[in-house]
């Protein structure tokens, strides 16, 4: 299940203000059609080592996800004790946790398939694009994007592996450690946890 893992974080490895798919033009599904599409293209071509798959994929994915609004939900309203450069330093050290934690798993990927499935529209004009992840052997898994509309582009910022959203998870982890120690300590904590190659992956879908 590191495989879907990897998968489904690769979304959310970087984000620029690049060109992204048009909301008005593209449907919610059509979007994560061709990203997931997109991404196991990359995942699969076996011509590619470890670190060309990386860096296509961080290439790729930075204009279709909104990485602002990600560290805001992560935080919740622990947001509002941080300053302005703890915020942009925080930014920077929870995209490189989440390459480190989840890029090693991307030379797991085995011959795996996401189907959409169906979509519903969410609060603040968000929308989940429901999807499952179909395997060769073992069970089918669930796998939900949820997508908000920022200046006319679909972008992504949420993913829910068998309902279990990894920006909740993130922000639950994070909480003890800011209650504790406060933005300095979670940075610090970040920081020695990218040194040693990252964190144990959070459980975006049983694994």
């Amino acid at each position: 299940m590191k495989a879907l893992i990897a998968l489904t974080i690769a979304f959310v490895l970087s984000t620029t203000n690049t060109v992204a798919a048009s909301a008005g033009s593209e449907t919610p599904e059509q979007f994560v059609e061709k990203t997931t599409a997109d991404v196991i293209a990359v995942l699969a071509d076996k011509n590619l080592d470890h670190n060309t798959k990386t860096s296509r994929l961080e290439s790729m994915l930075d204009q279709r996800s909104d990485f602002d609004t990600i560290t805001k939900l992560v935080l919740g309203a622990n947001y509002r004790q941080f300053s302005e450069s703890q915020k942009g330093e925080f930014q920077k050290v929870l995209r490189e946790y989440l390459s480190v934690t989840y890029g090693k798993q991307i030379d797991l990927y085995v011959d795996q398939r996401i189907l959409v499935t169906g979509g519903r529209p969410e609060a603040r004009g968000d929308y989940t694009v429901q999807t499952k992840l179909v395997r060769k052997t073992g069970a089918d898994l669930s796998v939900d994007y949820r997508l908000r509309q920022k200046e006319g582009h679909w972008v992504l910022i949420d993913v829910i592996g068998e309902g279990i959203s990894l920006v909740a998870n993130l922000r639950s982890q994070f909480q003890e450690i800011i209650t504790h120690g406060g933005p300095d300590r979670l940075l610090q904590v970040l920081r020695e946890k990218n040194a040693n190659g990252g964190g144990d992956p959070v459980p975006v879908a049983a694994r």
